[in-house]
């Protein structure tokens, strides 16, 4: 997974009206870096719209993600909002989540997927990790606490 993730695709302290506008933050470098297609970005927020994935832990986050077929090159770019914004509840699509955090996912291999989501769990799981990233400054100080569970 650690090539996964790079400084150049994390953004933190963001502003965003609503879920989708999130989203396309968080798509926009890994459209800028030629990770994904022009299809990439409506792919995902109709997937969002079907199959929504805000996880209610206790920083929120939400795993936002489409088919391989819009994947040139396989990445992850997250996302940190300065205000939590509402996605729908990953499995119960009537709970609202209030988000802070998301792994943007462009995964080519369905089977890579899986271990690209244990590894995110893994982390999301960890209240205090979240925090941190939550509360990161920068890019790189998130950067290195992911890299501790990679």
């Amino acid at each position: 997974m650690e090539s996964l993730i790079d400084k150049d695709r994390i953004q933190v302290k963001f502003s965003a009206e609503n879920q989708f506008a999130a989203i396309e933050m968080a798509a926009k470098p890994l459209w800028e870096q030629g990770y994904v297609d022009e299809g990439f970005l409506a792919a995902v927020m109709e997937r969002e719209r079907n199959f929504p994935t805000g996880l209610p832990t206790r920083v929120g986050v939400a795993l936002p993600h489409t088919e391989a077929k819009y994947v040139i090159k396989e990445g992850i770019s997250i996302l940190t909002l300065d205000k939590p914004v509402l996605f729908a509840g990953m499995g119960n699509p009537k709970e609202k989540v209030l988000v802070e955090i998301l792994f943007l996912l462009a995964i080519k291999n369905p089977a890579k997927q899986l271990g690209v989501l244990q590894t995110i769990i893994t982390i999301i799981q960890n209240e205090m990790v979240l925090k941190k990233i939550k509360g990161a400054k920068d890019p790189k100080t998130i950067y290195n606490l992911i890299n501790q569970f990679i």
